[in-house]
Order: structure tokens, then sequence, then C-alpha cells
């Protein structure tokens, strides 16, 4: 049985980005305009208020400063709220796979590979483009790879499930060498005129290249992973192919991005760090013993709750830094930028464990040890 290793990452984020006070100020003009519109239903109890929001109430939900976005002019133009970005030919390479062939090439320049190196693509995201053929087709096309490709969906916990898979495929002999590419696109999902969850979401592609251990030096060593469900509803996305069988009902219909905010916080901050520790005791890791965790990046509240869970001790920009501040909420992208940006001051031997959580609720972990 081989054992597998982080051979290396890349991440990749637009240069576009919204400051809060720029978001605020279109959700701002947005509800202003909503409310004054529609101000005789809101004073007849018909319909509700849209409340308005704050750089304050963003900073102190979340952490959240600015965010990197793919396009920028639509998501604070009032009259649409969504990114612009237009349809392409069926020759020409698709949005997404192009968003991921950012981040993929630049973890295989790290390796010193080309696409025929790898024999297994995991495309491990929060939503794919389109529903066929999977996007990790035409990824592993754009690249010249072969072997199997497949798309999975696991929202925020997805790489670490990409990397699960990889570990497992690796470990039972059916991979060689597997690419595991997280490009989110989050603006596109999100809701900008809803203030709960307006500021959350920023877009990055990220990638790892997970392989069988031939004795060459450098990588991480992959000791554990883990992943884990627990069934909520209470952070959804409605969009998909069946909306519009829906509308063809109700034209009223709007799929939409929910969240209940209060519930999914205690339920995830409760549930996350049981599912890093299962894993770390059974392969014998003591909190003690781990250097650093890399976290995804929900909101800082998460991260300071859940790091000290992991850990058994008060986060700190050392043992559990944070990259939301700059990023935002990037879903399973942030969990490996995060482990990019904060790994190379490790020395060999060190030991860090990852870990992410998302809708579902879906938690992976995954424990890695830093090779001279």
């Amino acid at each position: 049985m081989k054992n597998s290793l982080i051979r290396s990452t890349g991440y990749w984020v637009p240069s576009n980005v919204i400051s809060n006070d720029e978001l605020v100020a279109s959700y701002n003009a947005y509800a202003e305009r909503f409310n004054r519109e529609h101000a005789a239903a809101i004073g007849a109890g018909e319909i509700a208020e849209v409340p308005l929001s704050s750089s304050e109430f963003i900073r102190n939900a979340s952490g959240i400063e600015r965010r990197h976005v793919y396009e920028k002019s639509g998501i604070l133009d009032i009259d649409s709220m969504v990114p612009r970005i237009p349809p392409r030919p069926i020759e020409e390479i698709s949005t997404q796979a192009e968003f991921a062939m950012k981040s993929v090439q630049i973890a295989l320049d790290k390796a010193g590979y080309d696409g025929s190196d790898i024999d297994g693509v995991i495309v491990a995201s929060s939503a794919q483009q389109r529903n066929f053929p999977a996007l990790a087709c035409e990824i592993q096309n754009a690249i010249g790879a072969s072997g199997f490709a497949f798309d999975m969906t696991m929202a925020c916990a997805a790489a670490l499930y990409g990397l699960h898979m990889a570990n497992g495929l690796i470990k039972s002999g059916q991979a060689r060498r597997v690419l595991v590419c997280s490009p989110e696109i989050m603006t596109c999902i999100n809701v900008h005129s809803r203030r709960e969850v307006h500021f959350i979401f920023g877009d990055a592609s990220a990638a790892m290249i997970v392989e069988a251990d031939d004795g060459k030096p450098g990588g991480w060593d992959v000791i554990g992973t883990h992943a884990e469900n627990k069934w909520s509803s209470a952070l959804r996305s409605d969009y998909g192919f069946i909306n519009i069988a829906e509308q063809s009902v109700d034209p009223d219909f709007a799929p939409h991005l929910d969240q209940d905010g209060h519930r999914v916080f205690k339920d995830v901050v409760g549930f996350a760090p049981k599912v890093a520790r299962r894993m770390m005791e059974d392969i014998g890791l003591a909190p003690e013993d781990v250097r650093r965790t890399w976290l995804h990046q929900a909101n800082i509240r998460m991260v300071d709750m859940i790091a000290k869970r992991i850990l058994d001790r008060d986060r700190t920009e050392d043992n559990a830094p944070a990259i939301l501040q700059e990023y935002g909420n990037t879903s399973s992208s942030s969990v490996v930028m995060n482990f990019e940006m904060h790994s190379d001051d490790m020395v060999a031997g060190e030991t860090g464990v990852l870990c992410a959580y998302g809708a579902g609720y879906g938690v992976g972990a995954a424990a890695v040890r830093k090779r001279a």
C-alpha cells in the first residue's frame, strides 16, 4: 500500500476587489430604492422593509474587509447585483474551467509536472457551471491528462473531501497522481440584495496535486484524512436544473441562497472540531503535537472557536492564521489558499491539520507532516 503526499498546491484570485464600503454603498442604494418604491405595502405590513447594511456590521459579523471578485461592475449595479459574465461558444473553454486552470497551472509548474503526469482529476467545489459533461473532464482534456475525471459538490468542505478521495484512491493503488481543483466563482451564487449574505463571498481558484510516495524529497505526507456529514438545510442554495420546471408552474419563484446564520454557527462550531479531533485520535495525534491548523474561512468567530477546540489552546495568527479579511469566504478554495500562504515557515517533521466545514453539514479534515 502506497502512502500519499501533497506534492504542490496553487491558488489564484482575480485582481478586481470590492471593499466593504463599496459593497455597502451599492446595497444601501438598492435597499433605499426598494423601501421608497414599496412604502405603502411596507406601511400596511404586507412586505418587510429591506434593512440597511454597514461596514461595521460586516466586520463585526464576519471579519471580512474586502473580497476579490471575477466581475465587479454587475455586482455593484443595483439594477442587476450579479456578475456580468457573457456566455461562450461551445468550442471555447468554459468560464469556470478557465478559472480553474489559473490555479491548476501554478500547481503543475511548482511540482515540475505537465498534464500527462496526472492520472486522475477531481473538481471539488460548491457548484459547477453545468450538469454535464463534468467540468473535470474539460480540465483533464485542457491539460492533456489521462485516467478518470469527475466532479463532486460538497460546498465549503469540498477540497478536503477531494483530498480524502485522492488519498484513498492512491492508497488502494487505483491512482498514482491526482489533481484536486476547487474553482469557486461564489459571487454567481451569492444574493447581493439580502443583508444577511450580501457580504460573505469572494472568488478564488485553488488546486492540489496529491501523489503516491516514491521517495522523492519535499511535499507533505498525508498522515490522516476523514470526512463526515450531519444533515442540515440551514445553509442552502436552491439554484439548479429543476428551477426552470418550478418557474413553469410559478413564474414568481426565485431560487436563492439562504441561511440561518445563528443556527449554522452553533451547529458547525460544535460539529467541525469533533470531526477533526476524531481523525487526530485515530492516528495518535495529540493537540500539542499540532504546530498549526489551517481552517476554512467562513467568519472570524468560527475560526477562533474551532481552532481553540482543535488545538486545546487559544487561536493566534501563528497557530491558526486567518485570510478572510482580504478574500472573504471563498468556499472550498479557502483552506487550500490558507495552507499555501502559511506553511513555508514550517520545518521538516512539523505537523498541521486542515479542517473545512460547509453546507450539508459536511466536514473534512486532514493531517499533514512536512517532509525534508
